[in-house]
């Protein structure tokens, strides 16, 4: 599998490969971790609008595979923290799992299922950690996955996770990640530092 998110011209890219032993007679499930950094961040690109800040594309299957001894398969972890410029603007940050398109620096597709969003938040030179999940359930090619809210808090505020969501993306092709950020008034009022992507059986 080949990593094709980008997170700016200076990125740092770890992906770790592992494979996964299951019991006999089931397939092997391939694990993928990939983190990204950067010494100067990320912006968005323009203001007033969910626009990408960083993107990864899941490869094809990497959620097509059932699980073992019942019907849920692998499970991705999402995480991307970053940082908010020194003012009281109206700022959000949102995770957006299978989008039609997202391009970094381009307001994100449509379609997609938002797995967490900070909210609008006027946060001060702060810090943002954000945490969601997606996890397979169901058989295979029944593009069936259930995600949600791991961690979400936006300066001193921990927001509460709301009900999971249903994404229902096509297992058999790649699926879009996009970690988006709206700023209302300046591009650098939000910053993304990092992120990464993680599956696990």
């Amino acid at each position: 599998m080949t990593a094709t998110a980008t997170l700016s011209t200076s990125e740092e890219l770890f992906p770790t490969f592992l494979t996964a032993g299951r019991s006999a007679g089931a397939v092997n499930g391939v694990l993928y971790k990939a983190a990204y950094a950067s010494g100067s961040g990320v912006s968005p690109g323009a203001t007033a609008a969910d626009n990408v800040i960083g993107t990864y594309t899941l490869p094809a299957n990497t959620l097509n595979v059932p699980g073992v001894g019942g019907d849920n398969g692998p499970m991705l972890r999402i995480r991307a923290f970053g940082h908010f410029a020194a003012n009281g603007n109206n700022k959000t940050v949102k995770i957006i799992f299978n989008p039609a398109t997202a391009a970094l620096g381009a307001t994100v597709g449509s379609g997609g299922t938002t797995l967490l969003s900070s909210g609008v938040v006027a946060i001060n030179a702060l810090g943002f950690v954000l945490e969601a999940w997606v996890m397979k359930v169901g058989v295979k090619d029944s593009n069936t996955q259930v995600g949600g809210q791991v961690t979400n808090i936006v300066g001193a505020t921990i927001v509460s996770p709301p009900v999971p969501v249903y994404p229902a993306a096509v297992e058999n092709a790649d699926i879009l990640i996009a970690i988006t950020g709206n700023a209302a008034t300046t591009a650098t009022d939000i910053v993304l530092d990092g992120w990464s992507v993680e599956a696990m059986a």
